[in-house]
């Protein structure tokens, strides 16, 4: 849920300034195998979805850099004619980010259109995961309740009166990371048509359009100098993180003569990084990682009768977009040190994270760790930023409008 959160919090950084959109959507599409078992994938999906977004105004550096991402909220039931574990209901958090986009808005009464591509994540609940007739090992999905991640793009065409048309296409996946066996999981693809209700001209905030300051200085969002809205500010940074986690092991799971000790097994990640900021929106960096899965070591005394507890040592690199006190954090890592019973080399981690503190130096989130795209366990972290070394530029932003060239447009 921290992923939901996440997002949340960033959509509430525009709340204040921005009305809300509602819009409702048809659903429409199937499961795509993510095992050679493709029977499942026969029937198909459709179903209904409501969402509350605010489109960030343009005010600060960031939400200029992402071309005024909108962020939000969408419940979504989707109705499955061959449910290998029934219907799923399913709430997220969502961003959309547009990459193009024929003419703004509020230059004058007309139609708009834009291309964009959005990502969510939440939680999901399964109405029959247990199913048998179908699914008769029970090897898709283990519990009732799941995470959701969803990732899409679309097309989008806004009309006079605010109210507006989108059709997109997303791939959404839902498991419980291995929390509770089975957990293989399913995928989807899933197309929607979509209608935004009208909600009236945007007006730019009343102290704004007095003082023709960045509102930056007018809400209470920490760090301003971070998001600066009228120079780019960079900055070098050495952060710190732990990650415990709970998981069930896969192997013993797939044993018939042999049975675990434990039902659930504890594993965690620690973490120390570097972070280069060009600007304020994308980080680049490196990590050392220290991770530990007690399943593996309880499968190495029964496979090789010898002692597994020394933890895994890898090294990753990462890459960060932010958006405000939001960021996405991808990484793919290298084992320097792992046991035999890990075959791959090679490991990814995706997570969101929420940052905050005086500084924004604090931050917590969620992360996958995966093999080759298939999840070993999720990380609940938290961090802090040890050092932090930033430069201000001294020249005004070329690339991007400032706040009074937002004022004078009346964006």
């Amino acid at each position: 849920m921290l992923c939901l959160l996440a997002l949340l919090s960033a959509a509430a950084q525009e709340a204040p300034q921005r009305k809300p959109e509602f819009s409702l959507s048809l659903i429409g599409g199937g499961t795509v195998p993510n095992s050679s078992k493709e029977s499942y994938i026969r029937g198909s999906d459709f179903g209904l979805a409501a969402a509350v977004d605010w489109q960030s105004d343009g005010r600060e550096y960031w939400e200029r850099f992402w071309q005024k991402p909108t962020f939000g909220i969408q419940l979504e039931y989707l109705r499955s004619t061959n449910g290998i574990a029934g219907d799923r209901i399913a709430v997220a958090g969502e961003m959309q980010n547009v990459v193009w986009r024929s003419k703004s808005a509020a230059d004058s009464p007309g139609y708009t259109h834009s291309v964009f591509w959005n990502i969510g994540a939440g939680a999901a609940v399964f109405t029959n995961p247990y199913e048998r007739s179908k699914d008769t090992l029970n090897e898709f999905i283990g519990s009732y309740i799941n995470c959701i991640f969803n990732l899409g793009a679309g097309y989008r065409v806004d009309f006079p009166d605010r109210s507006a048309l989108s059709f997109g296409l997303r791939f959404s996946h839902s498991s419980n990371g291995y929390m509770l066996k089975p957990n293989k999981g399913l995928n989807y693809v899933l197309a929607s048509a979509s209608y935004t209700l009208p909600h009236g001209q945007v007006q730019p905030p009343v102290a704004a359009r007095r003082t023709g300051v960045s509102t930056d200085s007018l809400r209470a969002v920490p760090n301003a100098a971070f998001r600066n809205n009228l120079a780019r500010f960079s900055s070098h940074r050495l952060w710190l993180s732990f990650a415990p986690s709970m998981v069930q092991s896969r192997w013993f799971a797939t044993q018939v003569t042999v049975k675990p000790k434990h039902k659930y097994y504890f594993a965690y990640t620690a973490q120390a990084g570097y972070m280069y900021y060009p600007n304020q929106c994308l980080g680049f960096g490196a990590s050392i990682d220290v991770m530990y899965n007690y399943s593996h070591v309880e499968m190495v005394e029964v496979l090789y009768k010898k002692d597994g507890t020394m933890p895994y040592l890898g090294t990753s690199l990462n890459f960060e977009p932010r958006w405000g006190i939001m960021s996405i954090r991808a990484g793919v890592g290298y084992y320097l040190v792992k046991s035999e019973i890990v075959d791959i080399p090679v490991y990814e981690r995706l997570g969101v994270f929420f940052h905050f503190g005086r500084r924004l130096n604090h931050f917590a989130g969620v992360t996958i760790k995966a093999h080759a795209a298939h999840a070993d366990y999720i990380e609940w972290h938290y961090g802090i930023e040890i050092f932090v070394l930033g430069k201000k530029s001294n020249a005004a932003d070329r690339l991007l409008p400032t706040a009074s060239v937002l004022d004078a447009s009346g964006m």
